[in-house]
């Protein structure tokens, strides 16, 4: 598998919470078990949460 464009093209996007999950699930022998179905869930879970992380850091300096 070729993760090194596929890195460079998530972060190209800004989809940087599923370039971090992709790596993190590249390098865990444990995620070749898995099915695409639950890999893709997993990264869009990792992008939710990245974006939801980053809209609430950046509410809290507006309130600071």
């Amino acid at each position: 598998m070729l993760t090194h464009p596929t890195l460079d093209q998530l972060n190209a996007m800004g989809l940087y919470g599923m370039a971090k999950a992709f790596n993190d699930l590249a390098a865990n022998a444990e995620s070749d078990s898995l099915r695409h179905a639950d890999w893709l869930a997993l990264l869009l879970d990792r992008e939710a949460a990245h974006r939801q992380d980053k809209r609430l850091g950046e509410g809290v300096r507006f309130f600071v």
